[in-house]
């Protein structure tokens, strides 16, 4: 129609670059000392047209996390999700989100520098919430599993399970003492969490007693 604007197709691939860029700049400065003329430029386009792909600096860090925990989302379910044990699984959930932590620093990065990332709603919205409560459950039916199949101690509390294993998948934004130390690596320490946390849960095997003897059932929540 006359006198109505066309506006361009955006491009895809350079949507891209300027997510890839963002994602450097974010895990080398964090949220507030990225600048966006530099993600421009790394990106090899124009700061207007990042404008066209990005309303400002938050919408771009909430696609570039969205982007990141799709991916980590993908591969947990490839690396943990077909795991047969239950108790290995859950703490198979904790060894992946360190290894995602130690391969990925951006996420330790933003959490440190920028505690106000929440005001972002990255991780308070009603479909966040919805998630973690899923996970919790998840997780529950894990330890259900782990008990009935005589792996899991049926005296735990397994409502805690779930909380516990959340504290402790921050473990490493605080090991930074330890590593000024020198005594004891930040891996070491994390590969002994995740040990501690499997004895904590692991239910004592007597070598001759039956299997079929050792499956009882879950202890229920107390409300």
């Amino acid at each position: 129609m006359a006198g109505r604007r066309i506006q361009k197709p955006r491009d895809p691939a350079r949507r891209q670059r300027i997510l890839e860029a963002a994602r450097r700049h974010f895990t080398q400065h964090g949220f507030k000392g990225t600048n966006l003329d530099a993600v421009a430029a790394e990106a090899g386009c124009a700061k207007g047209a990042l404008y066209l792909e990005f309303a400002d600096k938050e919408s771009l860090l909430r696609e570039v996390v969205e982007q990141a925990f799709a991916a980590i989302g993908a591969r947990y379910v490839e690396e943990v999700m077909t795991i047969e044990s239950p108790l290995e699984r859950i703490v198979g959930t904790l060894r992946f989100a360190y290894r995602q932590l130690l391969a990925d620093p951006m996420f330790g990065k933003l959490l440190r520098e920028d505690p106000d990332l929440r005001a972002l709603g990255l991780a308070s919205d009603a479909k966040k919430i919805e998630q973690g409560r899923a996970q919790v459950a998840m997780i529950r039916g894990w330890v259900d599993e782990g008990i009935t199949r005589g792996e899991i101690r049926a005296d735990v509390d397994r409502d805690a399970v779930p909380i516990v294993l959340g504290v402790l998948r921050f473990a490493p934004q605080h090991l930074g003492l330890v590593a000024e130390l020198g005594l004891f690596s930040p891996e070491r320490a994390l590969d002994a969490i995740v040990d501690v946390f499997r004895a904590g849960l692991s239910a004592k095997r007597d070598p001759e007693e039956p299997e079929s003897s050792r499956r009882t059932k879950p202890r229920r929540s107390k409300r």
